[in-house]
Protein backbone atom coordinates (compact mmCIF):
# COMPACT_ATOMS: atom_id res chain seq x y z
CA UNK A 1 0.00 0.00 0.00
CA UNK A 2 2.76 2.25 0.86
CA UNK A 3 4.37 1.62 -2.21
CA UNK A 4 1.41 2.29 -4.30
CA UNK A 5 0.87 6.05 -2.53
CA UNK A 6 4.98 6.66 -3.19
CA UNK A 7 4.01 5.85 -6.55
CA UNK A 8 0.60 7.58 -7.47
CA UNK A 9 2.70 10.96 -5.59
CA UNK A 10 5.77 10.17 -8.27
CA UNK A 11 3.52 10.12 -11.01
CA UNK A 12 1.28 13.04 -9.96
CA UNK A 13 4.32 15.05 -9.66
CA UNK A 14 5.22 14.33 -13.26
CA UNK A 15 2.47 15.44 -14.35
CA UNK A 16 2.41 18.87 -12.25
CA UNK A 17 5.89 19.28 -13.43
CA UNK A 18 5.02 18.86 -16.94
CA UNK A 19 2.25 21.19 -16.84
CA UNK A 20 4.37 23.86 -15.32
CA UNK A 21 7.09 23.43 -18.25
CA UNK A 22 4.12 23.80 -21.11
CA UNK A 23 3.00 26.88 -19.34
CA UNK A 24 6.68 28.55 -18.96
CA UNK A 25 7.56 27.71 -22.90
CA UNK A 26 4.60 29.33 -23.86
CA UNK A 27 4.46 33.61 -24.26
CA UNK A 28 0.55 33.52 -23.74
CA UNK A 29 -2.10 31.30 -22.66
CA UNK A 30 -3.43 30.85 -26.20
CA UNK A 31 -1.78 27.14 -26.50
CA UNK A 32 -2.88 26.25 -22.88
CA UNK A 33 -6.61 27.34 -23.77
CA UNK A 34 -6.54 24.91 -27.66
CA UNK A 35 -5.44 22.91 -25.14
CA UNK A 36 -7.56 22.65 -22.62
CA UNK A 37 -10.79 24.81 -24.16
CA UNK A 38 -14.05 23.41 -25.68
CA UNK A 39 -14.76 23.80 -29.38
CA UNK A 40 -15.32 26.79 -30.83
CA UNK A 41 -18.29 26.26 -32.98
CA UNK A 42 -19.79 24.54 -29.91
CA UNK A 43 -19.18 27.80 -27.99
CA UNK A 44 -20.73 30.09 -30.77
CA UNK A 45 -23.89 28.19 -30.70
CA UNK A 46 -24.25 28.10 -26.97
CA UNK A 47 -24.15 32.34 -26.99
CA UNK A 48 -26.70 32.63 -29.46
CA UNK A 49 -28.86 30.32 -27.48
CA UNK A 50 -28.11 31.90 -24.20
CA UNK A 51 -28.44 35.84 -26.02
CA UNK A 52 -31.70 34.48 -27.61
CA UNK A 53 -33.04 33.30 -23.94
CA UNK A 54 -31.98 36.04 -22.28
CA UNK A 55 -32.54 39.12 -24.66
CA UNK A 56 -34.96 37.53 -27.77
CA UNK A 57 -36.57 41.92 -28.13
CA UNK A 58 -32.75 42.66 -28.94
CA UNK A 59 -32.27 39.93 -31.39
CA UNK A 60 -35.45 40.47 -33.41
CA UNK A 61 -34.55 43.93 -33.45
CA UNK A 62 -31.48 43.35 -35.25
CA UNK A 63 -32.93 41.14 -37.47
CA UNK A 64 -35.84 43.78 -38.11
CA UNK A 65 -32.85 45.78 -39.08
CA UNK A 66 -31.32 43.80 -41.84
CA UNK A 67 -34.53 43.02 -43.04
CA UNK A 68 -35.45 46.94 -43.28
CA UNK A 69 -32.44 47.65 -44.79
CA UNK A 70 -32.92 44.76 -47.54
CA UNK A 71 -36.28 46.22 -48.18
CA UNK A 72 -34.90 49.61 -48.22
CA UNK A 73 -32.26 48.66 -51.10
CA UNK A 74 -34.68 46.53 -53.19
CA UNK A 75 -37.54 49.38 -52.44
CA UNK A 76 -34.42 51.64 -54.34
CA UNK A 77 -33.43 49.16 -57.21
CA UNK A 78 -37.01 48.65 -57.99
CA UNK A 79 -37.36 52.49 -58.59
CA UNK A 80 -34.09 52.67 -60.98
CA UNK A 81 -35.38 49.45 -62.62
CA UNK A 82 -39.05 51.14 -63.21
CA UNK A 83 -36.81 54.34 -64.32
CA UNK A 84 -34.94 52.58 -66.87
CA UNK A 85 -37.92 50.80 -67.77
CA UNK A 86 -39.49 53.37 -68.84
CA UNK A 87 -37.29 55.24 -71.15
CA UNK A 88 -36.20 51.43 -72.71
CA UNK A 89 -39.74 50.53 -73.52
CA UNK A 90 -40.80 54.30 -74.80
CA UNK A 91 -41.61 53.61 -78.04
CA UNK A 92 -43.62 51.08 -76.91
CA UNK A 93 -45.48 53.00 -73.69
CA UNK A 94 -45.62 56.73 -75.38
CA UNK A 95 -49.17 57.63 -76.31
CA UNK A 96 -49.55 58.12 -80.31
CA UNK A 97 -51.50 60.34 -82.06
CA UNK A 98 -54.47 58.68 -83.72
CA UNK A 99 -53.54 57.39 -87.49
CA UNK A 100 -49.88 59.06 -86.96
CA UNK A 101 -47.52 57.50 -89.64
CA UNK A 102 -44.36 56.96 -88.24
CA UNK A 103 -41.48 58.39 -90.46
CA UNK A 104 -38.27 57.43 -88.37
CA UNK A 105 -37.25 56.01 -85.15
CA UNK A 106 -33.73 56.35 -83.48
CA UNK A 107 -32.20 55.13 -80.28
CA UNK A 108 -29.56 55.28 -78.03
CA UNK A 109 -27.39 51.83 -77.72
CA UNK A 110 -29.31 50.81 -74.27
CA UNK A 111 -32.28 52.23 -75.53
CA UNK A 112 -32.44 54.65 -72.99
CA UNK A 113 -32.73 57.48 -75.01
CA UNK A 114 -33.55 58.37 -78.93
CA UNK A 115 -36.09 60.26 -81.16
CA UNK A 116 -39.01 59.54 -82.83
CA UNK A 117 -40.63 61.66 -86.00
CA UNK A 118 -44.09 61.29 -87.10
CA UNK A 119 -46.78 62.80 -90.04
CA UNK A 120 -50.02 63.69 -88.62
CA UNK A 121 -52.83 64.64 -90.90
CA UNK A 122 -53.66 67.26 -88.56
CA UNK A 123 -54.01 70.84 -87.41
CA UNK A 124 -51.04 71.63 -84.60
CA UNK A 125 -53.68 72.57 -82.10
CA UNK A 126 -55.55 69.45 -82.17
CA UNK A 127 -52.61 67.44 -81.58
CA UNK A 128 -51.12 69.50 -78.96
CA UNK A 129 -54.89 69.44 -77.34
CA UNK A 130 -54.64 65.72 -77.38
CA UNK A 131 -51.05 65.34 -75.75
CA UNK A 132 -51.39 67.66 -73.39
CA UNK A 133 -54.30 65.60 -72.17
CA UNK A 134 -53.23 62.35 -72.33
CA UNK A 135 -49.42 62.64 -70.45
CA UNK A 136 -51.13 64.10 -67.99
CA UNK A 137 -53.48 61.22 -67.79
CA UNK A 138 -50.49 59.00 -67.77
CA UNK A 139 -48.72 60.33 -64.88
CA UNK A 140 -46.74 63.23 -67.28
CA UNK A 141 -46.09 66.68 -65.01
CA UNK A 142 -46.16 68.78 -68.07
CA UNK A 143 -43.37 71.95 -67.55
CA UNK A 144 -43.61 73.53 -70.31
CA UNK A 145 -46.57 73.11 -72.53
CA UNK A 146 -47.64 73.65 -76.24
CA UNK A 147 -48.47 77.17 -77.07
CA UNK A 148 -49.93 77.73 -80.54
CA UNK A 149 -48.57 80.78 -82.13
CA UNK A 150 -49.08 81.07 -85.95
CA UNK A 151 -46.30 83.18 -86.42
CA UNK A 152 -44.31 80.66 -84.80
CA UNK A 153 -42.69 77.90 -86.88
CA UNK A 154 -42.09 75.19 -84.20
CA UNK A 155 -44.49 74.66 -81.00
CA UNK A 156 -42.27 72.66 -78.25
CA UNK A 157 -43.57 71.22 -74.93
CA UNK A 158 -41.94 69.42 -72.50
CA UNK A 159 -42.79 66.87 -69.86
CA UNK A 160 -41.37 64.83 -67.22
CA UNK A 161 -41.83 61.14 -65.99
CA UNK A 162 -39.52 60.00 -63.20
CA UNK A 163 -36.14 60.19 -64.29
CA UNK A 164 -37.10 61.21 -67.84
CA UNK A 165 -37.42 63.97 -69.54
CA UNK A 166 -39.68 63.80 -73.28
CA UNK A 167 -39.58 67.19 -75.71
CA UNK A 168 -42.06 67.47 -78.26
CA UNK A 169 -41.90 69.50 -81.01
CA UNK A 170 -44.82 70.47 -83.55
CA UNK A 171 -44.37 71.79 -87.09
CA UNK A 172 -47.31 72.38 -89.39
CA UNK A 173 -46.51 71.28 -92.79
CA UNK A 174 -45.53 73.60 -95.30
CA UNK A 175 -46.86 72.36 -98.81
CA UNK A 176 -49.98 71.01 -97.15
CA UNK A 177 -53.46 71.84 -99.47
CA UNK A 178 -55.52 69.35 -97.60
CA UNK A 179 -58.38 71.05 -95.57
CA UNK A 180 -57.70 68.86 -92.40
CA UNK A 181 -54.39 70.32 -92.26
CA UNK A 182 -50.97 68.59 -91.77
CA UNK A 183 -48.30 68.48 -88.85
CA UNK A 184 -45.10 67.07 -88.16
CA UNK A 185 -44.42 66.01 -84.36
CA UNK A 186 -40.55 64.90 -83.39
CA UNK A 187 -40.08 63.50 -79.79
CA UNK A 188 -36.77 63.44 -77.99
CA UNK A 189 -36.48 61.44 -74.77
CA UNK A 190 -33.67 61.20 -72.38
CA UNK A 191 -32.90 60.55 -69.24
CA UNK A 192 -32.23 63.57 -66.85
CA UNK A 193 -28.77 62.95 -66.04
CA UNK A 194 -28.02 63.02 -69.75
CA UNK A 195 -27.27 65.38 -72.26
CA UNK A 196 -29.76 66.17 -74.45
CA UNK A 197 -30.27 64.26 -78.15
CA UNK A 198 -31.50 67.48 -79.98
CA UNK A 199 -34.61 67.27 -82.09
CA UNK A 200 -34.23 67.43 -86.09
CA UNK A 201 -37.61 68.90 -86.56
CA UNK A 202 -35.63 72.60 -87.59
CA UNK A 203 -33.87 70.92 -89.97
CA UNK A 204 -36.54 69.00 -90.90
CA UNK A 205 -38.31 72.34 -91.77
CA UNK A 206 -35.77 73.80 -93.59
CA UNK A 207 -35.86 70.75 -95.87
CA UNK A 208 -39.40 71.07 -96.70
CA UNK A 209 -39.23 74.39 -97.84
CA UNK A 210 -36.69 73.63 -100.13
CA UNK A 211 -37.86 69.92 -101.63
CA UNK A 212 -41.40 69.38 -100.30
CA UNK A 213 -40.28 66.11 -98.56
CA UNK A 214 -37.29 64.40 -96.55
CA UNK A 215 -36.11 61.35 -96.98
CA UNK A 216 -35.09 58.68 -94.12
CA UNK A 217 -31.48 58.99 -94.81
CA UNK A 218 -31.14 62.65 -94.85
CA UNK A 219 -33.16 62.54 -91.34
CA UNK A 220 -30.75 60.11 -89.59
CA UNK A 221 -28.11 62.12 -91.11
CA UNK A 222 -29.54 65.25 -89.65
CA UNK A 223 -29.93 64.29 -86.49
CA UNK A 224 -26.74 62.56 -86.04
CA UNK A 225 -25.18 66.56 -87.18
CA UNK A 226 -27.81 67.82 -85.21
CA UNK A 227 -26.75 69.45 -81.27
CA UNK A 228 -27.84 72.98 -80.00
CA UNK A 229 -25.13 75.00 -77.94
CA UNK A 230 -25.62 75.36 -74.42
CA UNK A 231 -23.60 77.82 -72.37
CA UNK A 232 -21.21 76.81 -70.66
CA UNK A 233 -21.84 77.70 -66.82
CA UNK A 234 -25.23 75.53 -67.37
CA UNK A 235 -23.38 72.75 -68.44
CA UNK A 236 -20.92 73.17 -65.77
CA UNK A 237 -23.03 73.78 -62.68
CA UNK A 238 -23.88 70.03 -62.76
CA UNK A 239 -27.22 71.56 -62.13
CA UNK A 240 -31.07 70.51 -62.64
CA UNK A 241 -31.21 69.53 -66.32
CA UNK A 242 -34.82 70.45 -66.53
CA UNK A 243 -33.34 73.19 -68.42
CA UNK A 244 -34.30 74.66 -71.87
CA UNK A 245 -31.80 77.24 -71.48
CA UNK A 246 -29.96 75.78 -75.04
CA UNK A 247 -29.50 79.97 -76.00
CA UNK A 248 -26.24 80.76 -77.86
CA UNK A 249 -26.58 84.31 -77.76
CA UNK A 250 -26.31 84.57 -73.66
CA UNK A 251 -23.31 86.42 -74.31
CA UNK A 252 -25.23 89.69 -75.77
CA UNK A 253 -27.11 90.13 -71.93
CA UNK A 254 -25.73 93.16 -70.07
CA UNK A 255 -22.60 91.99 -68.00
CA UNK A 256 -24.41 92.95 -64.55
CA UNK A 257 -27.41 90.78 -65.26
CA UNK A 258 -25.23 87.78 -66.99
CA UNK A 259 -24.84 85.49 -64.06
CA UNK A 260 -28.86 85.91 -62.72
CA UNK A 261 -30.08 84.71 -66.12
CA UNK A 262 -27.94 82.36 -66.58
CA UNK A 263 -28.98 80.60 -63.27
CA UNK A 264 -32.60 81.34 -64.27
CA UNK A 265 -32.48 80.31 -67.74
CA UNK A 266 -31.18 76.23 -66.39
CA UNK A 267 -34.73 76.40 -64.54
CA UNK A 268 -36.64 75.95 -68.09
CA UNK A 269 -38.31 79.28 -67.51
CA UNK A 270 -37.56 81.25 -70.34
CA UNK A 271 -38.15 80.77 -73.91
CA UNK A 272 -36.94 81.56 -76.86
CA UNK A 273 -37.76 84.66 -78.71
CA UNK A 274 -40.53 84.02 -80.92
CA UNK A 275 -41.37 87.92 -82.59
CA UNK A 276 -39.84 86.91 -85.47
CA UNK A 277 -40.88 85.32 -88.84
CA UNK A 278 -37.94 82.60 -88.62
CA UNK A 279 -38.32 81.45 -85.04
CA UNK A 280 -34.84 80.19 -84.02
CA UNK A 281 -34.52 78.07 -80.76
CA UNK A 282 -31.18 79.17 -79.70
CA UNK A 283 -32.46 82.71 -79.44
CA UNK A 284 -32.92 84.42 -76.23
CA UNK A 285 -33.06 88.00 -78.03
CA UNK A 286 -31.68 89.35 -74.20
CA UNK A 287 -31.99 93.16 -75.62
CA UNK A 288 -35.49 92.40 -77.26
CA UNK A 289 -38.82 93.96 -75.52
CA UNK A 290 -40.56 91.43 -73.63
CA UNK A 291 -44.49 91.11 -73.79
CA UNK A 292 -46.63 91.43 -71.17
CA UNK A 293 -48.32 88.14 -72.11
CA UNK A 294 -45.01 86.52 -72.17
CA UNK A 295 -44.13 87.74 -68.79
CA UNK A 296 -46.97 86.58 -67.41
CA UNK A 297 -45.59 83.30 -68.28
CA UNK A 298 -42.50 83.41 -67.02
CA UNK A 299 -43.55 85.25 -63.55
CA UNK A 300 -45.98 82.28 -62.52
CA UNK A 301 -44.02 79.22 -64.18
CA UNK A 302 -41.09 80.59 -62.21
CA UNK A 303 -43.30 81.50 -58.76
CA UNK A 304 -44.07 77.61 -59.26
CA UNK A 305 -40.98 76.16 -59.50
CA UNK A 306 -39.55 78.28 -56.93
CA UNK A 307 -42.26 76.82 -54.29
CA UNK A 308 -43.18 73.88 -55.90
CA UNK A 309 -42.82 71.83 -52.27
CA UNK A 310 -45.30 74.91 -50.98
CA UNK A 311 -48.46 74.73 -51.87
CA UNK A 312 -49.21 78.12 -50.10
CA UNK A 313 -47.17 79.46 -52.04
CA UNK A 314 -47.85 78.46 -55.54
CA UNK A 315 -50.20 79.84 -58.03
CA UNK A 316 -52.84 77.49 -59.09
CA UNK A 317 -53.33 77.61 -62.76
CA UNK A 318 -57.05 78.35 -63.70
CA UNK A 319 -59.58 75.96 -65.30
CA UNK A 320 -60.81 76.69 -69.36
CA UNK A 321 -64.47 77.30 -67.38
CA UNK A 322 -63.32 80.38 -65.08
CA UNK A 323 -65.24 83.64 -66.43
CA UNK A 324 -62.49 85.55 -67.92
CA UNK A 325 -60.91 88.54 -66.18
CA UNK A 326 -60.34 90.64 -69.51
CA UNK A 327 -62.57 91.46 -72.73
CA UNK A 328 -59.13 89.71 -75.21
CA UNK A 329 -58.05 87.06 -73.33
CA UNK A 330 -60.60 84.02 -73.55
CA UNK A 331 -60.08 80.29 -72.96
CA UNK A 332 -58.93 79.46 -76.26
CA UNK A 333 -55.70 82.25 -75.39
CA UNK A 334 -52.84 80.71 -75.81
CA UNK A 335 -51.37 82.53 -72.49
CA UNK A 336 -55.49 82.66 -70.97
CA UNK A 337 -54.31 79.96 -67.72
CA UNK A 338 -51.24 82.38 -66.84
CA UNK A 339 -53.21 85.99 -67.55
CA UNK A 340 -56.63 84.54 -65.75
CA UNK A 341 -54.80 82.90 -62.95
CA UNK A 342 -52.36 86.16 -61.65
CA UNK A 343 -55.96 87.72 -62.02
CA UNK A 344 -57.73 85.57 -59.67
CA UNK A 345 -55.06 85.95 -57.43
CA UNK A 346 -55.29 89.59 -57.10
CA UNK A 347 -51.55 89.86 -58.45
CA UNK A 348 -52.25 92.20 -62.01
CA UNK A 349 -55.33 94.81 -61.82
CA UNK A 350 -58.34 93.21 -64.04
CA UNK A 351 -62.07 93.77 -63.49
CA UNK A 352 -61.76 91.25 -60.77
CA UNK A 353 -59.83 94.06 -58.57
CA UNK A 354 -60.82 97.34 -57.64
CA UNK A 355 -59.62 98.80 -60.72
CA UNK A 356 -62.36 97.72 -63.03
CA UNK A 357 -61.18 99.75 -65.96
CA UNK A 358 -58.96 97.37 -66.60
CA UNK A 359 -61.35 95.16 -69.39
CA UNK A 360 -58.17 94.82 -71.74
CA UNK A 361 -55.25 93.12 -70.48
CA UNK A 362 -53.01 93.59 -74.03
CA UNK A 363 -50.92 90.32 -74.13
CA UNK A 364 -49.13 91.82 -77.17
CA UNK A 365 -47.82 94.75 -75.84
CA UNK A 366 -44.48 95.65 -74.42
CA UNK A 367 -44.22 94.97 -70.73
CA UNK A 368 -43.30 98.70 -69.01
CA UNK A 369 -41.48 99.23 -65.90
CA UNK A 370 -44.45 99.94 -63.91
CA UNK A 371 -46.04 96.31 -64.89
CA UNK A 372 -42.91 94.58 -64.03
CA UNK A 373 -43.09 95.71 -60.16
CA UNK A 374 -46.92 95.75 -59.68
CA UNK A 375 -47.21 92.63 -60.47
CA UNK A 376 -43.75 91.06 -59.44
CA UNK A 377 -43.24 92.74 -55.52
CA UNK A 378 -46.45 91.29 -54.67
CA UNK A 379 -44.60 88.17 -55.01
CA UNK A 380 -41.86 89.27 -53.21
CA UNK A 381 -44.03 90.28 -49.93
CA UNK A 382 -46.35 88.14 -50.33
CA UNK A 383 -49.24 90.41 -49.01
CA UNK A 384 -51.14 93.15 -50.62
CA UNK A 385 -49.43 96.33 -51.54
CA UNK A 386 -49.35 98.85 -49.01
CA UNK A 387 -51.00 102.65 -49.01
CA UNK A 388 -48.27 104.96 -50.14
CA UNK A 389 -47.94 108.33 -51.55
CA UNK A 390 -45.72 110.28 -54.00
CA UNK A 391 -44.03 112.01 -51.75
CA UNK A 392 -43.10 108.52 -49.81
CA UNK A 393 -41.39 107.41 -53.13
CA UNK A 394 -39.34 111.07 -53.76
CA UNK A 395 -38.32 110.61 -50.22
CA UNK A 396 -37.31 106.89 -50.66
CA UNK A 397 -36.31 106.09 -54.50
CA UNK A 398 -35.72 110.20 -54.91
CA UNK A 399 -37.60 109.98 -58.23
CA UNK A 400 -37.66 112.70 -60.38
CA UNK A 401 -40.29 111.40 -62.40
CA UNK A 402 -42.70 110.44 -59.61
CA UNK A 403 -45.32 112.81 -60.86
CA UNK A 404 -46.05 110.20 -63.65
CA UNK A 405 -46.17 106.94 -62.19
CA UNK A 406 -49.79 105.19 -61.55
CA UNK A 407 -50.78 104.65 -58.03
CA UNK A 408 -50.41 100.74 -58.69
CA UNK A 409 -47.00 101.31 -59.23
CA UNK A 410 -46.52 103.67 -56.42
CA UNK A 411 -47.25 101.30 -53.88
CA UNK A 412 -45.30 98.75 -55.18
CA UNK A 413 -42.41 100.60 -55.61
CA UNK A 414 -42.44 101.76 -51.72
CA UNK A 415 -42.58 97.88 -50.81
CA UNK A 416 -39.28 97.33 -53.31
CA UNK A 417 -37.85 99.90 -51.61
CA UNK A 418 -38.19 98.03 -47.68
CA UNK A 419 -36.40 95.30 -49.61
CA UNK A 420 -32.37 97.21 -50.02
CA UNK A 421 -30.28 95.64 -51.87
CA UNK A 422 -32.51 92.73 -53.14
CA UNK A 423 -35.11 95.20 -54.21
CA UNK A 424 -36.52 94.58 -58.14
CA UNK A 425 -35.48 98.36 -59.36
CA UNK A 426 -32.01 98.31 -57.35
CA UNK A 427 -30.96 94.27 -58.92
CA UNK A 428 -32.83 94.70 -62.50
CA UNK A 429 -31.79 98.75 -63.22
CA UNK A 430 -29.44 99.65 -60.68
CA UNK A 431 -29.00 102.84 -59.35
CA UNK A 432 -31.50 105.62 -61.17
CA UNK A 433 -32.77 108.90 -60.02
CA UNK A 434 -35.79 108.07 -63.08
CA UNK A 435 -37.82 105.63 -62.82
CA UNK A 436 -39.34 106.15 -66.55
CA UNK A 437 -42.54 103.86 -65.58
CA UNK A 438 -44.01 103.52 -69.04
CA UNK A 439 -40.23 101.95 -70.66
CA UNK A 440 -40.35 98.91 -72.44
CA UNK A 441 -38.43 95.95 -70.13
CA UNK A 442 -35.82 93.97 -72.28
CA UNK A 443 -35.90 90.53 -72.40
CA UNK A 444 -32.55 89.98 -70.01
CA UNK A 445 -34.42 92.68 -67.64
CA UNK A 446 -37.76 90.82 -67.36
CA UNK A 447 -35.64 87.07 -66.51
CA UNK A 448 -33.22 88.90 -64.47
CA UNK A 449 -36.31 90.18 -61.70
CA UNK A 450 -36.87 86.46 -62.07
CA UNK A 451 -33.71 85.63 -59.92
CA UNK A 452 -34.98 86.30 -56.27
CA UNK A 453 -38.49 85.64 -54.94
CA UNK A 454 -38.52 87.02 -51.12
CA UNK A 455 -39.03 89.95 -48.75
CA UNK A 456 -36.22 91.13 -45.97
CA UNK A 457 -33.99 88.40 -46.28
CA UNK A 458 -36.78 85.55 -45.77
CA UNK A 459 -36.63 84.66 -50.07
CA UNK A 460 -35.12 82.08 -52.34
CA UNK A 461 -32.89 82.62 -55.67
CA UNK A 462 -32.70 80.47 -58.68
CA UNK A 463 -29.30 79.23 -57.59
CA UNK A 464 -30.54 78.37 -54.76
CA UNK A 465 -33.31 76.34 -56.87
CA UNK A 466 -31.01 74.79 -59.05
CA UNK A 467 -28.88 73.36 -55.72
CA UNK A 468 -31.46 72.42 -54.21
CA UNK A 469 -32.65 70.12 -57.06
CA UNK A 470 -29.36 68.52 -58.00
CA UNK A 471 -28.94 67.39 -53.85
CA UNK A 472 -32.39 65.80 -54.51
CA UNK A 473 -31.27 64.20 -57.64
CA UNK A 474 -27.72 62.63 -56.22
Amino acid sequence: MLFEQKDRLAINGIILTSLLALLSGCGNSAALEGFVGADPQLTKKAEEVSLQTQNPATTAQKSGTANNSASNTAKKNAAQNSSGNLARNFTQTFPVYPQAELVESKSSQDQNSGTMLWKINDRRQAVADYYLEKLAADGWDVIKPFTINPQQEIARAIAVKDNLRVELSLLEAVNNQASQGESRLSVVYHPLDRDIPQSSISQWSKLEKTSGKTSGKTLEKTQQNTRLPRSASTLNSNAYKLSDSNFEDLDEVPPQLQQPIESVAALGILTPYTRQANVDLTKFAPNQVITRGEYARWLIAANNRYYADNPGKKIYLATKTSQPAFNDINPKHPDFAAIQSLAEAGLIPSRLTEDSTNLLFRPDAPLTRADLVTWKVPLDTRKSLPKASMQAIEESWGFQDTADIDSSAIRALYDDFQNGDRSNVRRIFGYTTLFQPKKPVTRAEAAASLWYFGFQGDGITAKEVLASAAKTKN
